[in-house]
């Protein structure tokens, strides 16, 4: 075996202090993607923008926590559905249209809109202020 050669399982490598720490691969995406924030945008329904951002900052956070496997699907279906969605609207500006996504024959498609969905309907009740 040449040394160093094996990354340890999950992804995670001995940080400078000796502890073992999980670290993004350099090849993770570090924020959202473009169509992923355009869905979660048109999904979330609170008005007041502080409470937008806080929603779209914690979708963003739990879309980077899942582990690399199934980010990387959610990813893929991110890309191919967004050069589907710019090429159905021929480029020009305008929201996503959940619609068709959520009336696709394809298992996948519909459950990529009731991922988002999910975790923006949870952060909006989490995120809730206390009355």
């Amino acid at each position: 075996m040449i040394r160093g050669s094996l990354r340890p399982p999950g992804g995670t490598r001995e940080g400078r202090d000796g502890r073992m720490g999980k670290r993004p691969s350099p090849d993770y995406p570090p924020r959202v993607l473009r169509f992923e924030r355009q869905v979660v945008a048109s999904l979330v329904t609170t008005p007041d923008p502080g409470r937008r951002a806080a929603v779209e900052a914690y979708v963003d956070g739990a879309l980077r926590a899942m582990p690399e496997h199934l980010r990387a699907g959610v990813v893929a279906e991110s890309l191919l559905l967004g050069t589907w969605d710019r090429a159905r609207r021929r480029g020009g500006p305008g929201a996503v249209d959940l619609d068709p996504l959520e009336r696709s024959r394809i298992d996948v498609v519909r459950q990529y809109v009731r991922l988002l969905r999910s975790l923006v309907l949870f952060a909006e009740n989490e995120l809730a202020p206390a009355s």
